[in-house]
């Protein structure tokens, strides 16, 4: 005869629970269906949604596991579900995720985000040093953006004193239609090239060139920030705007199953030329060299030894 005791009734009950979570996000060979696991993204009309959405789409035709595309602030907030569990994958910015390495791990570098400053080709900035006392965008709350812009006007002395830039924090859309409107002079964005909801505006626009910050910005954060541009014509522009780049990480939580590491890996390299959004130019990395560069995230065990079955 077995006596159960009510610690020991929920003991078994909530050991019970959480093997069948963690076998509901395995899989198994027993006729269950495909895992889901959730990615944390970006705002609607950029390129983590895009690249989010094409990746869901790469699993289903692999039929390898389920992925739920969930629309976010930015970097910080993606970071801020994996930490909570809220979501088992992220993209993020090189920056934002190297101000701590601890609690994830990285499935590859991805592609390349460019970091862009608009304003309104009749407006009052033509130069970076034309910021000071204006009204700027950062970008949305939690954002990756917001956090690099804020480094990159800190860098210019415009987060303080009597030369200092106003600071708003608009998501896409509000920001779009308040250089639109001139309530603000600047905006600012972190993503591939092109951005829809710029091209698409009816008011004329160009981008600021930012890399008279660039010399400062790798002095303070190494290895992070590089330099690069923004090809001629993307916005109307006659020839290539010099820009600031930085990587984008795929990150995940250190429990991610083995299995799903792998299939993250394989849908990566073999479908790269599938997983760039129709009309992006110059944003992806998707090549084995790359793909593995994550430092100072490691990455996962699964996925580093898929890259060495494959690669060697």
């Amino acid at each position: 005869m077995v006596i159960l005791t009510r610690r020991g009734l929920l003991f078994g009950a909530g050991a019970a629970s959480a093997a069948a979570a963690t076998f509901a996000l395995a899989g198994c060979s027993l006729g269950q269906p495909s895992p889901r696991i959730r990615m944390a993204c970006g705002e609607q009309g950029g390129t983590y949604v895009q690249f989010g959405e094409l990746l869901r789409e790469a699993l289903r035709r692999d039929g390898t596991t389920g992925l739920d595309v969930v629309t976010t602030g930015g970097s910080v907030e993606n970071l801020a579900m994996l930490q909570a569990r809220d979501a088992e994958l992220a993209i993020v910015l090189a920056d934002a995720a190297a101000t701590d390495a601890q609690n994830k791990v990285a499935i590859g570098r991805v592609y390349q985000n460019y970091l862009q400053c608009f304003v309104r080709s009749d407006g009052p900035v033509s130069a970076i040093g034309d910021l000071a006392g204006r009204r700027v965008s950062v970008g949305a709350p939690q954002s990756g953006a917001a956090l690099t812009a804020r480094r990159l006007l800190g860098t210019l002395g415009l987060l303080e004193g009597a030369g200092a830039s106003v600071i708003s924090e608009l998501y896409l859309d509000e920001a779009v239609s308040a250089l639109e409107a001139g309530t603000v002079d600047a905006i600012f964005w972190s993503g591939g090239l092109p951005l829809p909801a710029v091209q698409d505006l009816d008011t004329a626009v160009e981008l600021v060139d930012l890399t008279d910050a660039l010399p400062a910005l790798e002095l303070e954060h190494p290895g992070v920030y590089t330099l690069t541009a923004v090809p001629a014509s993307t916005y109307g522009s006659a020839e290539a705007v010099p820009a600031i780049g930085v990587s984008n990480y795929l990150l995940a939580r250190p429990d991610l199953p083995d299995q799903v590491a792998r299939a993250l890996v394989d849908v990566l390299i073999r479908d790269a030329a599938q997983l760039v959004p129709e009309g992006s130019l110059g944003v992806q990395y998707l090549t084995a060299s790359n793909l593995i560069d994550t430092l100072p995230i490691a990455l996962h065990p699964a996925a580093q030894r898929r890259y060495r079955e494959l690669y060697g």
